[in-house]
């Protein structure tokens, strides 16, 4: 969890205060801030491990809302690994 100044920061987008702690996509609970509470979103390393976990086949996630904060904004799933295959053939 990122800290500045004793304040707990937000462990989605690691930009904004948290204002309280709840369950993500899966089950794991971490700290929220506002925005990313009423966005829905989840913390990036949770795409990771769904990317991982389906060997880069997306397939049903398509249809799930799922969001994330990446580079300064909110992206879907879909965008997200759009991005992850990108950052794949770049290596």
């Amino acid at each position: 969890m990122t800290e500045t100044s004793n304040e707990r920061m937000c462990e989605v987008c690691g930009v904004r205060p948290m204002i309280g702690v709840a369950c993500t996509s899966i089950p794991y609970s971490c700290a929220y801030c506002a925005e990313c509470a009423r966005q829905g979103a989840d913390p990036e390393w949770i795409f990771e491990y769904i990317w991982q976990d389906c060997n880069g086949e997306i397939g049903l996630i398509r249809a799930h809302n799922f969001v994330t904060w990446k580079d300064g904004r909110y992206i879907t799933f879909e965008q997200w690994a759009e991005w992850r295959r990108d950052k794949g053939r770049s290596k």
